[in-house]
């Protein structure tokens, strides 16, 4: 799954989001993506997966709020879309 924050994330801001997946959800491997600093990769379940996207609103982190914009089997699939993303950092729609 692919999240997109509303600024640039931290190592910390990573390391939180994935304490929070890890305490709600179970583990997942959540990995930041090169060329876009307010995107991250949830690599889940596919049980856990629809949970993440019900989430609502999406998650927050201080004054940062990080939601749900893809999901997709493949990582390179969403490491690809999250690197096209605009410069304020949205994920272009096809």
């Amino acid at each position: 799954m692919l999240f997109l924050a509303s600024s640039d994330l931290t190592d910390e801001d990573v390391k939180a989001f994935a304490s929070i997946i890890d305490r709600r959800h179970g583990p997942a491997k959540v990995i930041p993506v090169k060329g876009n600093p307010r995107s991250l990769i949830v690599k889940t379940t596919n049980a856990i997966a629809p949970l993440l996207r019900g989430e609502g609103a999406g998650f927050r982190l201080g004054d940062k709020s990080l939601v749900s914009v893809l999901t997709s089997g493949a990582i390179g699939n969403l490491k690809r879309r999250a690197t096209r993303a605009a410069p304020n950092g949205e994920i272009p729609q096809r």
